[in-house]
C-alpha cells in the first residue's frame, strides 16, 4: 500500500505507467532471488542461502536507515 501511495504521489500524471514498471521490478526481483538462491543452494547447500538472505536483509535495513536520516536532515 505504501509503495502504491508513493508511486501516485511521485508520478501523478503517469501512475499507470509507473504501476507497470513497479510490477516489472517486483517480477525481476523475484526471478533474480530465485536464480541466485538456487545457485547458492546448488553450490553450498541451504546454509549459504540463509546467510546470503541475512546479509541482504541487513544491507537493506542499513540503506533504509541511512536514507531516512538523509531525508530527515534535508528537511531541517
Amino acid at each position: 500500500m505504501a509503495w502504491n501511495t508513493w508511486l501516485t504521489r511521485t508520478l501523478p500524471d503517469d501512475a499507470e505507467a509507473g504501476g507497470g514498471l513497479m510490477v516489472a521490478a517486483i517480477q525481476l526481483a523475484i526471478t533474480l532471488g530465485a536464480t541466485v538462491g538456487g545457485l547458492l543452494f546448488d553450490m553450498s547447500g541451504y546454509q549459504s542461502t540463509f546467510g546470503a538472505s541475512a546479509a541482504i536483509l541487513a544491507a537493506a535495513g542499513l540503506m533504509a536507515f541511512v536514507t531516512k536520516r538523509a531525508g530527515s536532515s534535508a528537511l531541517t
